[in-house]
């Protein structure tokens, strides 16, 4: 089974679990966002995607970095709102996190420079388009938060090799980018 990774850089992510779940944009530090990248990797009509995982590396206050870690294949429950997807996240960060999460004290050049480089691949505005791209196995897709990813972030991306990847001329949001490389990716293991 190919296994799709993403990894999101949080900029603003709160690295505590002092936020607000009625406040996910402002006391969250876009927990929003997060939330809704956690709902656009895993949420099936048909259940839990079992054949992912999302690392979400958090870089905001208090305490940076906190880098949480969701395995499809272990999750036994899917978020289907920003509330629940939240309310896990906020979980896991008070020492309690829900099956199939792990929190961890890395930033984001680790957890890059663990990566294989041949599966990383960066999406960017500029990279090559997606559908021209042949995907390998197990791919390691990287993407960025409303800020995007800063200059540090892509000099550690270049170093370890990530393929710039397009989705085509214009910003999605990012939990949009995460849908359509699911799509992208499902087509191709249908037509195999």
């Amino acid at each position: 089974m190919l296994v799709r990774t993403f990894i999101l850089k949080s900029s603003e992510g709160r690295t505590a679990p002092d936020f607000s779940i009625k406040s996910l944009a402002g006391s969250g530090g876009r927990m929003d966002l997060v939330a809704r990248c956690v709902i656009a990797t895993f949420a099936t009509p048909h259940g839990i995607r079992k054949d992912a995982t999302l690392s979400i590396v958090l870089e905001g206050p208090p305490n940076p970095p906190i880098t949480v870690t969701m395995d499809g294949r272990e999750l036994n429950r899917m978020f289907i709102s920003e509330v629940e997807a939240a309310g896990a996240l906020r979980d896991a960060l008070s020492g309690r996190p829900p099956k199939g999460m792990r929190v961890e004290r890395k930033g984001f050049e680790r957890l890059i420079r663990e990566m294989p480089r041949e599966s990383l691949y960066y999406l960017h505005e500029n990279g090559e388009e997606i559908g021209r791209v042949k995907i390998g196995k197990d791919p390691i897709f990287v993407l960025g938060d409303q800020k995007g990813i800063d200059e540090k972030g892509e000099r550690v991306l270049d170093e370890a090799g990530a393929r710039r990847v397009s989705l085509g001329p214009i910003s999605y949001l990012a939990s949009h980018c995460i849908v359509i490389i699911n799509n992208e990716l499902d087509q191709i293991i249908v037509g195999e």
